[in-house]
């Protein structure tokens, strides 16, 4: 960003940060599809999130004080769609297995989380969307 000192042609940390979230989710949910049993083998995931983050936190004045705020992102929500190969059927409780080992096994997610940012993702069968 310009206010930071750049000149808005390359992507900010944060936008660093969610997209290593997408990729380490997406690899950890086709580990976790495929270790369930029945396996889920999956063919796509569609990611739509969006992330919050009080600005405040990184330039508050005076530099020479911390800030009160905190610089991280403080929320991240979405949803995660999960596209299955051959169009198998997948329950709803093998879904919530799905997101709920993804998100338990992803180090970036875990990382986040840790960090106190409000992870609020809902996963949802890309076949039921239209």
């Amino acid at each position: 960003p310009k206010k930071m000192g750049g000149g808005d042609e390359a992507p900010q940390p944060v936008e660093h940060l969610l997209a290593a979230l997408v990729g380490c989710t997406q690899a950890t949910a086709v580990y976790v599809g495929r270790m369930m049993k029945p396996r889920l083998i999956i063919e796509k995931i569609d990611f739509n999130i969006d992330a919050y983050r009080d600005e405040r936190g990184a330039l508050s004045l005076p530099i020479t004080e911390l800030p009160t705020i905190p610089a991280r992102l403080q929320s991240v929500s979405g949803s995660v769609a999960v596209h299955f190969k051959n169009g198998v059927e997948v329950s709803e409780e093998q879904l919530r297995i799905l997101g709920q080992q993804t998100e338990a096994r992803c180090p970036v997610a875990n990382m986040m989380h840790a960090s106190g940012c409000i992870m609020d993702i809902q996963w949802k069968n890309g076949a039921d969307i239209h």
